[in-house]
């Protein structure tokens, strides 16, 4: 399973650094190891991060403005920047600032002046324990069928992401989705082409879905559901209604739909600021909505009220 983690070139490694001549010196150090950029302050890295994850922070301590403890609590405060693993560049390695660095949520430090070699050995493990990381969560929660996250992910990120919402008082979205008249496919065109419209319409949902937050997952069958976190119910609604659109545009033909050709049925259900109720309570409203978008004509979403 872990073959050829050793090669590095592909992996991305963001240096912050307020010291032009650090950055250089960094930058230098690692480019033979993997790729490699750089900005000068806590706040540009936490703008880069979240347009474009990087595999490794590798940050310093004393920056201007938000200082890199500042900066690493921040990430770990932001969902889609938790696991991004960050390392400290410090000339201070007392104790208690050590203690400061695991307590911000660093996975190393490496003290000044630097010693490129030690710095290319700290990155590459880390890189390497990043990618084991990676490759393990992928063999445990990625559909082997359609690419997408599968039931067992999202049994553990729903508890999360709820119990985020309620204590950062933010709105969040679910939705469930059923491909119209599947079994009618199946017995029509044969399980093969089933699995195949399956491949087709994850991919669909997923390319319509476009924040990092947010995520498709196989929930079974042929049943999908999509966890939308700090969405309200307006911009909900307008991503349900290109789900529904995005599947219907992929014009494979179902000879067993009124509408000859592939569709989904979406029911959408909400937590407002503050709300909260169980993964059980959530499920029923959007399984209820989703029943309803079923009986009220397919190839539509609903919402419950």
């Amino acid at each position: 399973m872990f073959q050829g983690l050793d090669k590095m070139d592909d992996c991305w490694v963001l240096v912050v650094d307020d010291s032009s001549l650090m950055r250089q010196l960094l930058l230098s150090s690692l480019k033979q190891v993997c790729k490699v950029s750089a900005v000068e302050s806590a706040e540009q890295a936490i703008d880069v991060c979240r347009d474009a994850q990087p595999d490794l922070v590798l940050m310093d301590w004393v920056l201007e403005g938000m200082s890199g403890i500042e900066a690493c609590k921040k990430m770990q405060s932001i969902p889609e920047l938790s696991e991004i693993p960050v390392i400290f560049v410090t000339s201070n390695t007392s104790e208690a600032n050590q203690e400061l660095c695991w307590e911000a949520g660093a996975v190393d430090f490496v003290p000044k002046p630097i010693v490129p070699k030690t710095l290319q050995n700290r990155v590459k493990t880390h890189l390497k324990y990043k990618r084991q990381t990676d490759l393990l969560k992928q063999y445990s929660f990625v559909d082997g069928l359609t690419g997408i996250y599968n039931r067992r992910f999202f049994d553990l990120e729903i508890v999360r992401l709820l119990k985020q919402a309620s204590r950062l008082q933010q709105p969040f979205a679910t939705m469930m989705l059923d491909i119209d008249f599947f079994k009618k496919y199946n017995d029509e065109y044969g399980h093969l082409k089933g699995d195949d419209v399956l491949r087709q319409v994850a991919t669909a949902l997923k390319q319509q879905v476009k924040r990092p937050i947010d995520t498709v997952f196989r929930y079974g069958g042929e049943e999908f559901v999509v966890l939308l976190p700090n969405t309200a119910k307006e911009g909900a609604k307008i991503i349900a209604e290109q789900l529904v659109a995005a599947v219907k545009n992929l014009c494979i033909e179902n000879r067993g739909s009124p509408l000859e050709v592939v569709t989904v049925s979406v029911g959408l259900a909400f937590l407002a600021e503050g709300e909260y109720c169980d993964t059980t309570q959530l499920l029923h409203r959007a399984d209820s909505a989703l029943y309803n978008a079923k009986d009220t004509g397919r190839n539509k979403y609903t919402v419950f009220v």
